[in-house]
């Protein structure tokens, strides 16, 4: 049975220039998955809560902390979603901050050949970092970064670090960590 790719477009909303990413994924992979994946393309580190909006329908992870009426998303394969060409899907990500996707079906097919998937196949812009105080927060870095003359920006500049970039797209790195683990093969005592 050959399998049907989702290829799809995400955007971080409320942020100019754009930071966005092109992936393409097995339709057969879980939320939960997709999820992660969408943590690797865009350059998040998991360690907030999220929730989809898909067709009028909200999933988040089951979580006793965090009483609210949602679909689990445990087990929920995106093939069975009833996803189309243009449907969009609203990603949130962190509920402090929240940082809001919206993610874009450009196509749904049947590959002619094998490929490896997950993969990135375009995109721009580093995601802003973790905890930052949402786009109000994200604006103060990137005016630090510019006019780093006020004490309030060389601390928050000290905060940052310095191999935060906010044009830095690493298309390479993305796919590197999306890639499966492999084991190393122990060589034997002869080789």
């Amino acid at each position: 049975m050959t399998k049907e790719l989702i290829e799809m477009k995400i955007s971080l909303d409320g942020i100019e220039p754009e930071i966005w990413r092109k992936f393409i994924v097995d339709s057969s992979i879980s939320l939960d998955d997709f999820h992660d994946i969408i943590q690797v393309v865009m350059g998040w580190e998991n360690s907030h809560l999220y929730g989809f909006y898909i067709n009028g329908v909200e999933f988040m992870p089951a979580d006793d902390d965090f009483e609210k009426e949602a679909e689990d998303t445990k087990g929920i394969e995106l093939n069975k979603l009833k996803l189309e060409k243009k449907t969009k899907i609203r990603y949130i990500y962190d509920f402090g901050d929240s940082w809001e996707h919206t993610i874009k079906i450009i196509k749904i097919y049947k590959p002619e050949e094998e490929l490896m998937t997950p993969i990135c196949i375009g995109g721009a812009r580093k995601c802003p970092p973790e905890d930052c105080g949402s786009i109000p927060g994200y604006e103060d870095i990137l005016t630090a970064i510019k006019k780093p003359t006020t004490k309030a920006a060389k601390e928050l500049i000290e905060w940052l670090g310095d191999d935060y970039d906010p044009e830095e797209f690493d298309l390479n790195e993305i796919n590197k960590r999306l890639q499966p683990k492999k084991t190393k093969k122990k060589k034997s005592a002869g080789g």
